[in-house]
């Protein structure tokens, strides 16, 4: 009997240690949740910022092998505008690359304070992440051989061929037939192609790559007709390929206005990021930056700053 009691004894005072412990982790776990960005920067003295190895001009690792491109430089310069607001004498960044499949795991677990790669704010992207202002208004290109069957490369240049629009079911859609596509595997073009696929009914063949290179090698080597993906990021593939034998379709296939992605929920983050970015847009200081990567700035680009930029 005094046995049973020794034990009831002992589950009661562990059932007491447990809640105790309980009490004292849960504050201190939603503290760290609640933790923003600026207060872990602030915290740390350092910025940690992602960016892609292969995505140039936007981000790439540089010859030095530090990263380099048009997102990298507005990056740099959020950070030092970071350090202006949390009044720090010291601010180191360091800088992480990531890939697609896990760039939004890195901002959403902090190992990221901010996604220099640039993404596309899409409903479902904003359901893990949130994002800054656009950065740039862009689009899906599409990349081919310049020995490619004209028929093909009209179609896909204008939208039809010999003067004649396509619909589904369209003899002219032969042109698409048992056409290999290579894309980046997870990336907004890759549904865009699927959808197109499905709306005009062709037996067109997806290729799903892991990343830039093998996209570019697969058109190169032949094993695919065309390449599909970012149109600024294939401008500058073909502008390096020392053969001249790609060239970069004239047509804009959709509208996508890129974006740096950052924590959900973090208005205080976001507003320095937005306000930063906003301030090189209204002052013009940004065509500099935009010149550096992308080529001299023409009144387009230089007009949409101005409408991108948020009123002070």
């Amino acid at each position: 009997m005094s046995r049973m009691k020794d034990v009831a004894m002992r589950n009661h005072l562990l059932r007491w240690v447990i809640l105790a412990l309980l009490l004292v982790s849960v504050p201190a776990a939603l503290a760290q949740a609640q933790t923003g960005t600026l207060d872990r920067i602030r915290t740390n003295g350092k910025m940690t910022l992602g960016y892609y190895n292969e995505a140039q001009p936007f981000t790439y690792q540089g010859s030095s092998g530090t990263p380099d491109g048009y997102a990298i430089a507005l990056c740099r310069a959020i950070a030092s505008a970071i350090q202006e607001e949390l009044k720090l004498q010291n601010l180191s960044t360091q800088f992480v690359a990531v890939d697609a499949s896990e760039r939004f795991d890195a901002v959403k677990d902090g190992r990221i304070d901010l996604l220099c790669g640039p993404s596309v704010p899409t409903l479902s992207n904003r359901a893990e992440v949130s994002f800054s202002i656009p950065i740039l208004g862009s689009g899906t290109g599409v990349m081919v051989r310049r020995d490619a069957p004209v028929a093909f490369r009209e179609l896909l240049e204008t939208g039809q061929t010999a003067g004649h629009p396509i619909w589904r079911g369209s003899p002219m859609l032969t042109a698409l037939q048992q056409r290999t596509f290579s894309v980046i595997s997870g990336s907004l073009q890759e549904q865009l192609l699927k959808n197109r696929r499905e709306e005009l009914n062709v037996n067109s063949v997806i290729s799903l790559v892991p990343d830039l290179a093998t996209g570019l090698k697969q058109l190169q080597d032949g094993k695919s007709d065309a390449f599909v993906a970012e149109r600024s990021v294939l401008l500058d593939l073909a502008k390096r390929d020392t053969s001249g034998n790609l060239v970069v379709l004239n047509r804009v296939f959709d509208y996508e206005p890129l974006a740096l992605a950052l924590s959900r929920d973090d208005s205080d983050f976001r507003l320095v990021v937005d306000r930063t970015l906003s301030q090189l847009y209204r002052s013009g200081k940004v065509n500099a930056i935009y010149e550096q990567y992308l080529g001299k700035p023409d009144k387009a680009a230089q007009d949409w700053f101005r409408r991108t930029a948020v009123p002070q």
